[in-house]
């Protein structure tokens, strides 16, 4: 199935005050540190790589990829600068940009995953085909998509502790976030490979849950006194005292809510 992108012209200058910010930008927040660093470097070499962008209207534009390289221009007070014109499809500009991105820069796998899904559902595209324009296979892309399953805290987790992909698919293993978080942070404190980190998954896995036999256990040992209990609270509401009654397992224990109305408790006490 093809991928290819259409044609390309390059435009000499166009006005920066006329590029807009793609909504399909793969990279998260830049560091904003690195920011000067580049734009001092094109303060002394020049503008190296052009600027691609995709016209939407008459002198108006939207970025397709080098969005740190147009913040570094607007920190010297450029106004213009060179930039390549894509002509195909948003679809493709997008796709371009995603895979520019992958090429110029050190994406996080999650960043990747998040810039996929955008296009997935933003454009009319299968995900074979974005599969193939990014070189990778099928099942591939679907684990990688898999992993914005992951809570957005655990996502966070992953990349302040600097796990790896197979890092974060041995997490996805677990449903629960506060398990999720715990591990990550082990797996950073302790520099956990992968394979340590699985055995960490395993035996949270093979935890017991809590189980409902014991308590269901302590409620048949205590049946007499919860009987008597709702016996009594019957009492009360045939003689028109408005009191409801609950029962409640949990923590090892049983738990019986007698309630009685205010309005009732006021009267009683006069």
């Amino acid at each position: 199935m093809s991928t290819s992108i259409g044609e390309v012209r390059v435009i000499a200058r166009i006005p920066l005050s006329r590029i807009q910010d793609s909504p399909d930008r793969p990279r998260g927040d830049c560091d904003d540190d690195s920011i000067p660093r580049l734009a001092e470097s094109i303060r002394l070499h020049g503008l190296l790589s052009p600027l691609l962008v995709r016209q939407v209207s008459e002198g108006q534009y939207v970025l397709v990829a080098g969005f740190r390289r147009l913040k570094a221009l607007r920190l010297l007070n450029r106004s213009t600068a060179d930039a390549i014109l894509l002509s195909g499809s948003p679809c493709d500009c997008a796709l371009v940009a995603l895979v520019e991105n992958i090429q110029r820069e050190q994406l996080h796998f999650l960043d990747v995953a998040a810039a996929c899904r955008r296009i997935l559902d933003r454009y009319p595209i299968t995900q074979e085909r974005l599969a193939a324009s990014l070189s990778v296979s099928p099942s591939a892309l679907a684990n990688r998509l898999r992993l914005l399953k992951l809570p957005q805290s655990v996502q966070e987790a992953v990349h302040r502790c600097g796990l790896s992909e197979r890092h974060a698919r041995a997490l996805l293993r677990l449903s629960n976030e506060a398990d999720q978080l715990a591990l990550a942070e082990l797996a950073a404190q302790r520099k956990l490979s992968v394979a340590q980190l699985e055995k960490q998954v395993d035996a949270c896995l093979s935890k017991p849950a809590p189980s409902l036999r014991k308590v269901s256990a302590a409620l048949r040992d205590s049946r007499m006194i919860v009987n008597a209990l709702l016996d009594t609270v019957r009492q009360l509401t045939r003689i028109g005292v408005p009191v409801h009654s609950k029962v409640e397992e949990g923590d090892g224990c049983v738990r019986v809510i007698v309630t009685i109305t205010a309005a009732q408790s006021k009267s009683t006490t006069a």
